[in-house]
């Protein structure tokens, strides 16, 4: 049980790690995005950029919960509802600030995607790559 709670925390942070630096490298990369303070001022590209960091985020959190919890579906599957249950109430202040398909394809990527990233760890995808 604590394995499960260590790779839900793991991923998590992970998450938030990983989000930082690549919001970072993305905002050395294009000067306009880093510069937009008011959020609603995002161009439809840069709300895809940022939806984009956290699928990749996601991706790598839920690989971090599948190496700490030592399998490829709860951990993984508990960081991403663990981060969905922390930004509901946050989005759902700033819901009329963006497209309801940028609050969607948030929501529903943070649990998906770190399964799948905690799949890429376990699943047939690293069994594959172990043979070679």
């Amino acid at each position: 049980m604590l394995r499960l709670i260590a790779g839900i925390l793991t991923g998590a942070v992970t998450w938030l790690v990983a989000v930082a630096v690549l919001g970072f490298l993305c905002g050395m990369a294009w000067p306009e995005m880093a510069a937009v303070r008011d959020m609603t001022l995002l161009t439809l590209p840069m709300l895809c950029t940022r939806l984009s960091i956290s699928a990749l985020s996601s991706l790598a959190g839920g690989y971090a919960a599948a190496l700490v919890g030592r399998e490829s579906t709860r951990a993984p599957l508990g960081a991403g509802l663990l981060l969905l249950v922390l930004f509901v109430p946050y989005h759902l202040t700033i819901w009329h600030n963006f497209p309801v398909w940028y609050h969607l394809t948030f929501f529903v990527s943070l649990p998906v995607l770190s399964l799948l990233g905690g799949m890429l760890r376990f699943g047939p995808l690293a069994r594959a790559g172990e043979h070679a």
